[in-house]
């Protein structure tokens, strides 16, 4: 390895080369900030007299010795985007100053930093960018900006290029950013093939992970060592494949989840879900002693469950309408979570393991289970463990029951609680796209017509209005105005409309009688008991509240199995204490007991806790089970008690019964399920 200081116009100025980035780089991802601060620092330069450069970084690159003859081609590894963004910059002075008819500064740039005339290959481009952003850079260079369709023109390639060129909108401005590139320094790390470990060199430039995602590491671990044939197919017939699979829009802009994506394949795969920032780390553990043709076979495997993953993110992909339907609905209950357990059945959907009917049937599970969880409360990152392996415990001869039995006792809330957080929680305020997800299922699920949802005409509307008039309050006794108040946005207050202008914050009967626009003429399901009353008040929200609960409940319905086919492996069980608050499970065939990591116990003691506890408390400290905490002891791992009531002892800080005191969600202490 070679490093030494260079001005950056001396590598673009050497002979007989070409920059080659590799397929295993990560895409050219400057944007318009990062160019911005580019061509503050270059008029920097000229601006001001003391400074005579301005550092641009590192650029490492391959070659293949001093003794190569011919061309000689520079395998880029670290310093692409600064290599790209300069030459956009080279193209963009090239074009203006052949506006300005400056032949010999313009044939200067393209001549000596852009092109290599004398080059025998059929490009003669001194940097070749991998698959079609090559394309878009010739289209550029030679002026065809026509020929450039709709994501072309969203290319960060071409959104830079255009704004180097609008900002040189002077001759005197391109030559002051030509002196201004010739002060441009950066340090030459040359490698030599055969000699230098690249891999090694790259990881450790990029060890914070700050400039790449973790699916641009996994892609140079996947690429670097291989020769550049078998780089170009893994590339073209699986990476790049992936990468379109895995982008989606959001904010109107296309993203890539496919760092999400292998962190969710990887959950699904080994039952454990890997820290955002450690992907690439846990990717390369599993897969780093595998041969070539191995980890070609698994990338092959990889890209099948990608296919699916995007249709996960982009519902519309499916072809089955019934089962995108169902897809849409999940996207828009946003728990991603669920998504490693997903592709899992999806792929069984896919290879005939599980019939069409099977899996919408799950897809109806989830949304029952979820969007029940949402409306109560429960704690979303309780998910993880429900999710992560629950694949892996579907039992295959019995797959739907299977799964329904296990998520029945994973805090699955019950009618009662559903009601009760129904009529007091702001589902409005906090998710009005779950809101309109459940009254689009109540109208086309009880309709022989259905509803088009994607009409921009349908939205929520207050029926006792955000702001609401005189004529409100003139209704109302001052009590019963305030509760409406604290319930505006409660389900049983909201409605749909196609003209919620037209209804704003007039009185109730105004909003029903009102012509074309009102209740009365509303062909919308929920509308029509409404179009029936003569006031709104809290005791009109309680009876709209059981109409809509009776579709919910009928739609998005709790399972119940049978008693007897409970296993009891599968129930977590809770201990709540003054201070303690634990979750864990019976174990199978004995009566011991497993505590779940970040339960906590109790570190006040009273009767015979005070005996037993402190033994314990020693040992845990010691292994590094627990830690201490103010009040309480913290469990960061699993841990395994003799029996259930050493466990509930250890966690309440007293004496305890732990066949009583440990119980399911739903109440039900654990000696209930001593035969199960």
């Amino acid at each position: 390895m070679e490093a030494k200081q260079r001005q950056i116009l001396e590598l673009f100025g050497n002979q007989n080369t070409q920059f080659s980035i590799p397929v295993y780089q990560r895409d050219y991802n400057w944007e318009e900030k990062q160019c911005k601060t580019l061509l503050k620092d270059i008029e920097n330069i000229h601006k001001n007299q003391s400074l005579t450069s301005h550092f641009i970084g590192s650029i490492v690159y391959l070659h293949e010795g001093v003794y190569c003859t011919g061309k000689k081609e520079f395998s880029i590894i670290d310093g692409q985007q600064r290599l790209t963004t300069i030459t956009l910059l080279l193209i963009a002075l090239y074009h203006r100053l052949d506006e300005f008819n400056d032949e010999n500064k313009r044939d200067m740039i393209y001549k000596r930093y852009l092109i290599d005339e004398y080059m025998e290959s059929k490009d003669k481009l001194k940097l070749m960018l991998p698959g079609n952003n090559f394309n878009i850079l010739k289209k550029i260079m030679h002026k065809e900006i026509e020929f450039l369709n709709t994501i072309e023109k969203e290319s960060n390639i071409y959104k830079n290029y255009n704004l180097f060129y609008n900002n040189i909108d002077t001759v005197d401005k391109a030559y002051n950013l030509i002196q201004g590139i010739n002060s441009l320094i950066y340090v030459d790390i040359a490698l030599e093939n055969g000699k230098d470990d690249p891999q090694r060199i790259f990881e450790s430039l990029n060890s914070t992970g700050l400039d790449l995602s973790q699916a641009d590491l996994i892609r140079n671990f996947i690429l670097m060592d291989l020769n550049k044939e078998a780089q170009n197919r893994i590339y073209e017939d699986c990476w790049i494949l992936m990468e379109d699979n895995c982008k989606t829009i959001e904010k109107n802009k296309y993203v890539t989840k496919l760092s999400d994506f292998i962190r969710d394949f990887l959950t699904f795969k080994f039952g454990k879900i890997p820290v955002k920032s450690k992907v690439f780390e846990e990717f390369k553990t599993r897969y780093e002693n595998k041969s070539k043709i191995e980890l070609e076979q698994e990338i092959n495997i990889i890209e099948k469950y990608s296919r699916l993953y995007g249709n996960i993110l982009n519902p519309s992909k499916e072809q089955n309408k019934n089962i995108s339907k169902h897809l849409r609905y999940l996207k828009i209950l946003d728990y991603k979570v669920i998504n490693p357990f997903l592709i899992g059945i999806y792929m069984d959907y896919k290879e005939n393991v599980i019939s069409e009917k099977v899996f919408i049937d799950i897809l109806e599970l989830l949304q029952s289970y979820l969007l029940r969880r949402y409306i109560c409360k429960e704690k979303t990152n309780e998910l993880n463990s429900t999710f992560m392996n629950l694949y892996y415990k579907i039992d295959k001869n019995n797959y739907y029951n299977s799964i329904e039995i296990y998520l029945i006792n994973q805090k699955f809330p019950n009618d009662k609680d559903l009601k009760e957080n129904l009529k007091i929680n702001p589902i409005y305020k906090e998710a009005p796209e779950k809101l309109m997800y459940i009254f689009e299922r109540i109208e086309n699920e009880n309709h022989n017509e259905k509803i088009d949802f994607n009409s921009t005409n349908i939205t929520l509307e207050h029926i006792f209005p955000q702001k609401p008039n005189n004529k409100w309050k003139d209704a109302l006794i001052s009590v019963e105005y305030e509760k409406m108040e604290t319930l505006k946005h409660t389900i049983a207050n909201i409605t749909l409309t196609g003209s919620n202008s037209n209804l704003g914050n007039r009185s109730f009967i105004e909003k029903r009688d009102l012509k074309e626009f009102g209740y009365k003429d509303s062909k919308f399901l929920l509308n029509k008991w409404i179009s029936e009353q003569n006031e709104w008040n809290t005791s009109k929200l309680d009876e709209r509240l059981d109409i809509i609960f009776e579709y919910i409940i009928n739609i998005w319905k709790k399972p119940y199995a049978e008693e007897d086919i409970i296993n009891i492996d599968d129930i977590i069980f809770y201990c709540k204490g003054k201070r303690g608050n634990a979750r864990g499970i019976k174990l199978d065939k004995n009566n011991k007991f497993k505590v779940f990591k970040d339960s906590k116990a109790s570190k006040e003691l009273f009767n015979r806790a005070e005996k037993e506890n402190p033994k314990i408390v020693s040992d845990l400290l010691e292994q590094k089970v627990i830690i201490e905490e103010s009040e309480t002891y913290l469990f960061v791992k699993d841990y395994v008690f003799n029996s259930p009531s050493e466990a509930s002892r250890f966690i309440l800080g007293t004496s305890s019964n732990g066949w009583i005191d440990w119980k399911t969600s739903e109440g039900k202490p654990l000696n209930e399920f001593k035969d199960k």
